[in-house]
This record gives C-alpha cells, structure tokens and sequence, in this order.
C-alpha cells in the first residue's frame, strides 16, 4: 500500500478539526427529516442529516398492502427498473439509476448476500417477518465496499417488543396461488425476539412445469444487558424451486426443467459503551447459497435408439465477514467512526450428466477463493445548527485484484425552516466475478481485470409545504462508469473467450417526488425517474456489438408511480398504486446474430384493502379479511422480450392478529 493510499481513509481526521470548533446540535425538522436511517452511513443519522436520497418502506405497511415478495416492494421506490423473466420465482434482477443489475448491493440485517461479482436475484426474497427495507440511491462502497455502484438494499428483521404477539395470514386466489404465514414476537426490558416462518406456492402462468415454491424461516433475538450495551442476532432461511419450461427464447418447450435454491443468512451485531463518548462495535456474518438447476432430455444413439439422460449444474457460494470498529464522539455534533473490514468469498460449482435416477458423472468443476481486507474512516457532524455534513474514505484491499480507494463528501443545508438542500460527490466500485478472473470450460480466463467503478455526484432538494403536510422533492444525479467488464470471443483452435475492461457508459438523470400526509389515516405519494443509461466509448479492441451512443439494454428512461392509501390501527387498509415502464430496448434471441427491439412502454393498476371483521372485548384479538388485486386490468406486458408477464391476479384471504 503507497502512502497516499494509506492515507486516504484518515481524511475525517483532518474535517474534524475543522468541524469541532464551534459546531452545534441541529435544530429539530419535521417527523420525515428526523427519521433515524441506518443504511446510509457508519453510524446510523437523522434523514435531515443524509447527504443521499432514501426511501424506507415499512413492513408492516407492505403486508396490509398484501405485499408479500420484496420485488413488488421496489417497484414503489424512484429509479428501481426491475426485471422479471415472466412467472413468480423466473430470475428477477434490480436495475438502479441506469446502472448494471451486479451495481445494487443486498444487505439482510447488515450481512451482504450478493453472488461474488455483484449479482442477486430478487425472485426468493419475500416480506416475511420484515420491519422495514431501507433503499440508498447512489454509491455506497466508502460504507459497504465493492458492488454497491448504484444502490443498496438494506432489509431488517423484526424485533418483538411487549408482551407476546401472534400475527397470522393466509391468502388464496389466480394461478392456484397459495400464501401463508406465521409470525411471533415479544419482549421484556432487555429481551426482545420475534419468529416469523411463510410459506408461498403458485402452479405459474404457463400452462405446464410452472410450478413455484418459496419457504422461509427467519427470527431475531436481542439482549441489552446493561445501558449502552446491545447484541442482536439474526437468521433467515430460504428454500425455493422452480419448475420452468422456456428455453433462452422464451418458448415453452421443456416439461421437467427446474431450478432449487437454498439460503441462509446469520448475522450477530453487538455495541458497547467503552467510556463516555467512545463505543466499540462489532459484526459478524455468514452467508450461504447452494443452488442446483437439473434437466432431462432425449438422446437418440445410432439406429435410432433413445435414452433419457440427466443434466444437472451445481453451484456453493459462502460468505464471511468479520467487522471491528470504533466510535467516537469527538464534538457535541460530531461523530468519528473508524473500522477494520474482513471477508471471504468462496464458490464451487459443477456440471454432471448420467442417467435419470443415478448419480452423474461430473464433466467440469469450478473452484475458487479470495479474501478482502477493508480501512475505513468516517467523520459526520454539523456546522452550526443549519449544516450537516459527511467525510468517508475506505481502502479495499482484495487477494484476487489491485487494492481500491473510495471517498465521499457531501451536504445537508436547511436554508430554510421548511427547506432544505443536499449535495454529494462518491466514488465506488464493482468486483470482478469469480469466472470472469480465472479460467472455466469455456473461457480461458482474465487474472488481470480491473474492478468496475464509478464517479457519481447528485443535487436534490427537499420543500415541505402547507405545515409539513406536502413534501416535495427532487434529484439529479451524474453517474460515470467506466473499466466495464465485457466479453470478448475466443479464436481457433479452441475457441475459448475471455473478459476485459473495454466500455465506458453513463447513466444521467433526475427524480422527483410528492408525498401528501394531511392526517395520520391518508397519504399519497408519487415518483417520477428520469435517467438516459448509454455506452459513451468503446475500446478500439473490443469486437462485440455495443457501440458509442448506444442506449443500455432493458432499462427505461421514464418511469413513475403513484400510491394513494387509508390505513387505521394497521388492521383496516385500502391502497391503491399505478406504476409506468416507459419505452426500453432489448435483444431478440430468436434471430442470429440477434437485433436490438424496443419493448412498448405499459402502466398497470395495484389494488389492496383490508377490513377488521372482529375485535373481542379485550381487544386483544381481532380477525381481518384481506383482498389483493395485482394488474387490476388485466395489461399485457413482458419485461423480457418473448417472456410474458402475470395478467391479473385476485388474492383474497384472512388475517389474524392477538396478544397474550
């Protein structure tokens, strides 16, 4: 490490001497600007205080929605474009802000559970047991490290507090969909927990080997054995499969395709109080995947015989993660975090075929480990009471490709008792994927790539008006990419590829955003994104089919939604949400070479409600009947080109609540 690298994650050492001098508390802003976010930063701040959009969707208000994959959710947050393969449980991918789909990071409970390289599929992810999700527009390496270029995704399990309480559901309706769910939670002064387990099933809307199962398990248990002292432990487990018979078309050809995948995600997050002003914290984490797609085909041998012979792909990846730090109050406003980040990445994967009923014989295995090593340093405070800033640098340091500094600074400015205005510069990064640095059966391999990064910089302005009941407010965001990862064909005599940093790209734009709150029963809000995702330049080497100029695949450029929603004692409920895909291009594989096409820009209609139907004398339980209608008019839409979209779907069910 060179000695300006070294030095580059003691940047906050220097703003805070400046920051110390003179600083105070800021002044209190409304109830939405004083919401304590934790994603966003080191050390959890009030929104008023961020220097980047957030959105924080509750769970409590998804599920009386009827919200019960974590998919459907972001499609309520600005500058989310997501990508659904056709039926629930198909591949389902995140596009943020026009960036690359491996450019959002996923965090559940502060454990990152995205593949090595960046990607995550949403198809697995449900609501169940969920608190909140909280959504960071824009980089977050200098937080998070690699992979989170556009975006995080950060989701929290709830935690029980009071006396013992059951919340149970259930739902049935359109393509034999099934939906259940159980949670419990309680607490005392320093015990808290919560158990939560859902069960989801659908025959899919293809007419064979559609089937869709999703099973999770997830549960919290904290303690705080004495003040200034907590430690939290987390779980989630998932186990999915499902059946699919399109092939890379879109045509539905294959009757006994399917894929499986298991999840599970533990985390342990404990705080202490060293001495006044000075907490030490400390994370750890696990996260392990095992994935298994299997196929059976007809092989005809000479003469006109014919076998069934079994295909099948097998893939581990495991992640660990260790993270100490330390934080301190260095000024009446300001805070400095200081921490050491440890993880390590494995994938192994195999491809077998044999016959039906028998074990295969392995015909390629991969294998593949690295370690990160992470310094970073953050300082946030306040000059005056009407400044807010943030200082953040961190230093990655990875076995597999050349250590990468980040840094952010950035501004929160009230300039007004009902205005305020926030401005940040943040650079990050992406990590090369496992089989993209080392060689597979295919592709000879590239053990010098660069990581994927990015230099972002955004404006935005928040005006509440009419005694804080309407809040506006709007966004511009410059995001530059470059050292893109690309494919590049091999020649004879064996004709293996390989990867290299070839592309340049942008994606520009704006956000916008209006929320009506008159009293604590209505609310409605409406979002509208702009963003023109493009390749600016192409390596004179690179031999594929980008070009500069050209508009980047199966990302909109106009997108909006709008939800107008009564809810009372999170028991009666009624919402409604339109949301708008604008025009975007994608790839007709049926072709060859394949042509760019442009899917036609659709809007569809979101309805829920729920009614309490019975309350006891106590009060203590009730019942509810809850109606869901997803694509209330039924539109015609595909995500992906040839892959048709759900048509309507009509979910009616009940719900119970009580407490001991």
């Amino acid at each position: 490490m060179s000695a300006r690298s070294a030095f580059l994650p003691v940047i906050p050492f220097v703003a805070f001497v400046f920051a110390s001098s003179g600083a105070s508390s800021q002044v209190p802003d409304t109830d939405t600007l004083t919401t304590i976010v934790v994603s966003a930063t080191k050390t959890p701040q009030m929104r008023s205080s961020l220097t980047q959009a957030v959105t924080i969707l509750k769970g409590e208000e998804l599920r009386l929605r009827g919200i019960s994959r974590v998919v459907d959710a972001l499609h309520l947050v600005p500058g989310a474009a997501l990508v659904q393969n056709g039926s629930p449980g198909s591949v389902t991918s995140l596009f943020f802000r026009g960036g690359e789909s491996r450019y959002t990071k996923v965090l559940i409970d502060g454990i990152a559970v995205n593949a090595p390289g960046g990607y995550f599929d949403f198809s697995h992810l449900t609501t169940d047991n969920i608190d909140r999700i909280e959504v960071v527009r824009g980089p977050a390496s200098v937080v998070y490290g690699a992979d989170a270029i556009s975006g995080i995704v950060r989701i929290f399990t709830r935690q029980g507090r009071g006396p013992l309480a059951i919340h149970a559901d259930g739902r049935a309706g359109t393509y034999g969909t099934r939906e259940g769910a159980l949670e419990v939670s309680g607490g005392a002064p320093r015990v808290r927990y919560s158990v939560g387990g859902g069960a989801h099933t659908t025959d899919g809307i293809l007419s064979f080997n559609n089937d869709y199962y999703n099973g999770t398990l997830s549960g919290s248990a904290g303690v705080t054995p004495r003040d200034g002292s907590d430690a939290l432990l987390t779980a989630r487990y998932t186990a999915a499969e499902f059946h699919y018979p399109t092939d890379y078309t879109g045509a539905p050809v294959d009757s006994d395709s399917y894929r499986v995948q298991h999840r599970l995600t533990v985390g342990l997050d404990a705080t202490t109080r060293l001495a006044r002003g000075l907490k030490a914290r400390l994370l750890l984490g696990t996260n392990d995947v095992s994935d298994l797609t299997e196929d059976a085909d007809r092989v005809i041998a000479p003469g006109g015989a014919g076998s069934t012979r079994r295909f099948a792909s097998r893939a581990r990846n495991k992640r660990r993660t260790a993270e100490g730090g330390v934080v301190i109050d260095v000024a009446p406003s300001s805070t400095l975090n200081i921490g050491l980040e440890y993880l390590n990445e494995r994938e192994r994967s195999s491809d077998e075929a044999g016959p039906v009923g028998a074990q295969g014989t392995p015909t390629s295995t991969f294998s593949a480990e690295r370690h990160n090593t992470a310094l970073y340093s953050e300082l946030i405070g306040a000059f005056g009471p009407r400044v807010a800033y943030t200082v953040a640098a961190r230093r990655d340091d990875n076995s597999d490709y050349d250590a990468f500094t980040t840094y952010r600074v950035g501004t929160s400015i009230a300039i007004a008792a009902s205005s305020r205005i926030r401005a940040s510069l943040s650079t990050a990064f992406n990590a090369p994927a496992f089989n993209q640095l080392r060689p597979t059966l295919y592709t000879k391999g590239s053990p010098d790539l660069s990581p994927e990064r990015t230099r972002s910089w955004e404006l935005g302005l928040e005006q509440s008006l009419v005694a804080s009941v309407l809040t506006v407010s709007a966004s511009y965001f410059n995001q530059r990419f470059s050292d893109l990862i690309q494919y590049v064909p091999g020649g004879p005599p064996n004709f293996l590829g390989n990867y290299a940093n070839l592309t340049e790209a942008e994606a520009n734009g704006y956000e916008a955003e209006v929320a009506w709150r008159p009293d604590q029963a209505w609310s409605a809000v409406a979002g509208y994104t702009y963003v023109n995702p493009r390749v600016t330049k192409v390596s004179s080497s690179y031999s594929g089919d980008l070009k500069a100029g050209q508009a980047l695949l199966r990302r909109p450029s106009h997108s909006a939604n709008a939800t107008v929603a009564w809810s009372r004692r999170s028991v009666d409920g009624i919402s409604a949400t339109v949301s708008y895909v604008g025009k975007r291009p994608d790839l007709d594989f049926v072709e060859f070479p394949s042509p760019t096409v442009t899917l036609p820009a659709y809007a569809k209609l979101d309805l829920a409600a729920s009614r309490e139907v019975f309350r006891d004398a106590s009060r203590r339980h009730s019942v509810g009947v809850t109606v869901r209608v997803d694509n209330a008019f039924d539109k015609k839409y595909e995500d992906v080109l040839h892959f048709r979209a759900p048509g309507r779907v009509l979910l009616v069910g009940a719900r119970y609540t009580g407490s001991l």
